[in-house]
């Protein structure tokens, strides 16, 4: 009996000691880089090892935690399926369809720009969301997007990370505006909001920028004073866009990604979500850019005074 008992242990335990890994810090790890080479979040890393904060010494063993039942459940219900390109649709709105971004989209399927041709297959995600959170009648609560507290918390650490990370100074300034803005995708909208718990528009651009040393007004109406006009035709990637919704001023503000698409904290996704210059409701209320990039940041910051002291008076 006690060796049918030791034999069955050893099959429950054996297994988990075989998969087990361990990884050696070396000089510039941090803990991000090391979550995003074997899969896994920040935040398991640290329960893993008792970790209470994000510092690492060169040397440190640390054991890699393995996907859990549950994320191999997950990621079994997202498995790729197939989308048959119809006359008349667009990739924005197969994108929308699967509650996806244009940008996975064309990933996913190696695309070099929006052309699809009818009959085309494509590779889709499936998604684990419902619809009917995504339009909302006024006076409804707004839903928590981010899912949890937790994946705020993690996308906060990871963002942290990344600013901290050595390989961050090998990027351009607009390439690391892009990359913190794209960390922020599916952070949920509120109105007036100044957290990663709730941020509006203007505070997700002006959080975006501080990121890389430029502070910016807080309002749209005030940033769209500042910059640069630039024509639509000649947008680059890390030019602000704007929009005219709820009121006759600059309302909405978001960051030109290239190829017509811009995210932004939307009020009608909930979330931060990227969207197209050529969706409808964006292009009839498009009132303009402005490229704050390659400004001299001493007649920013004046400009920026002059704002604050017209205010005053």
């Amino acid at each position: 009996m006690i060796k049918i008992i030791t034999f069955i242990i050893s099959l429950i335990v054996l297994p988990c000691i075989v998969s087990a890994q361990t990884y050696t810090v070396k000089k510039g790890d941090n803990l991000w880089q090391i979550a995003r080479k074997f899969d896994v979040s920040v935040s398991d890393i640290k329960k893993a090892n008792n970790l209470k904060n994000n510092k690492l010494q060169v040397g440190m063993k640390l054991e890699i935690p393995q996907k859990t039942d549950k994320n191999v459940k997950k990621s079994d219900s997202n498995e790729p399926s197939y989308h048959i390109v119809k006359s008349g649709e667009t990739l924005f709105r197969i994108a929308k369809k699967y509650n996806m971004s244009v940008e996975e989209l064309k990933s996913l399927n190696g695309l070099s720009s929006n052309k699809i041709s009818k009959g085309q297959k494509l590779i889709v995600k499936t998604s684990n969301k419902p619809t009917e959170n995504i339009s909302l009648r006024e006076n409804e609560k707004i839903p928590l997007l981010a899912s949890t507290k937790l994946d705020i918390e993690e996308k906060t650490e990871e963002i942290e990370e990344i600013k901290a990370s050595e390989d961050l100074s090998q990027m351009s300034i607009t390439e690391r505006i892009l990359l913190f803005a794209k960390k922020m995708l599916h952070l949920p909208y509120r109105f007036g909001g100044n957290s990663f718990n709730g941020l509006d528009c203007s505070f997700f651009v002006k959080k975006v920028y501080s990121m890389v040393g430029i502070e910016l007004p807080r309002s749209a109406r005030e940033q769209f004073t500042l910059g640069v006009p630039v024509k639509k035709d000649e947008l680059q990637p890390g030019d602000l866009v704007f929009f005219r919704t709820y009121a006759k001023f600059p309302s909405h503000v978001g960051i030109y990604l290239g190829d017509n698409l811009f995210i932004h904290a939307s009020t009608r996704s909930k979330k931060v979500t990227i969207d197209s210059l050529e969706t409808p409701y964006y292009l009839s209320r498009y009132i303009g850019a402005k490229r704050i990039l390659g400004i001299d940041k001493e007649s920013l910051e004046k400009a920026i005074e002059e704002l604050k002291n017209k205010q005053i008076n």
